[in-house]
């Protein structure tokens, strides 16, 4: 676990090897183009996404390191990516399965093949199989319902019209394909589920992976435990 200073100290070692690094580089700017010079941090999001893109999720350092190119305080980056679900806050499978859950594709059979899946990988939402080749969840609407139901594969790939025969045929065929390798970590603090604020003026509760969360320091402006 790296700190999310309020304050950026110096700069931050890329995440990136040369070949992403090329490729977040155009990418973000091309977003920060979109806005006025005076501006170009609101391209967090879409710099947030180019990550995600590059390394599969949003390793701490990556955060950081975004939070460095815009010249945004590291723990703003920090809140954007704890507060929208499309982000992910760790690792997942070299390939990412994403079950569409919209009604469309509900009414049409989703909830069918999401079962499939977990039989099949022998995972749920939001896991990774140990051999860390698949990874399984459900996502938001996919703009495909003429064609539900619809699967979205390792972020860029749409399938539409599937089966239950269709999703098992593909599934094998991945398991043939090395896939892409994710980021490692360090694993970000996840919030812990039971914790809540008595009142406005208590210090944020954050957590670790299968640990409960604990206070931090707000006036010094880091993420790390309280000793």
């Amino acid at each position: 676990m790296i700190p999310l200073p309020i304050r950026q100290a110096g700069p931050v070692e890329s995440p990136f090897n040369a070949e992403q690094q090329g490729r977040f580089d155009a990418g973000l700017q091309r977003a920060i183009a979109k806005y006025p010079p005076e501006r170009g941090k609101a391209a967090l999001l879409a710099a947030l996404h180019l990550v995600q893109d590059e390394l599969g999720w949003l390793p701490e350092p990556a955060m950081a390191y975004v939070a460095f190119r815009l010249d945004v305080p590291p723990a703003r980056v920090r809140e954007v990516a704890t507060f929208y679900t499309m982000y992910r806050l760790r690792p997942v499978g070299r390939h990412h399965i994403g079950i569409c859950n919209s009604v469309s594709c509900w009414a049409m059979g989703s909830e069918k093949l999401l079962a499939r899946c977990e039989d099949m990988l022998g995972i749920h939402p939001g896991e990774t199989t140990e051999d860390g080749h698949f990874s399984l969840e459900e996502v938001a609407c996919l703009a495909a319902c003429g064609n539900a139901p619809a699967v979205l594969l390792n972020n860029f790939t749409f399938v539409e019209s599937v089966s239950e025969d269709s999703l098992k045929q593909l599934i094998r065929e991945l398991r043939e394909q090395p896939g892409k390798a994710m980021a490692p970590g360090p694993l970000p603090r996840m919030p812990d589920p039971h914790a809540h604020i008595e009142k406005q003026s208590d210090p944020q509760a954050t957590g670790t992976l299968g640990m409960p969360a604990v206070a931090t320091h707000p006036e010094a402006g880091t993420t790390e435990r309280k000793r």
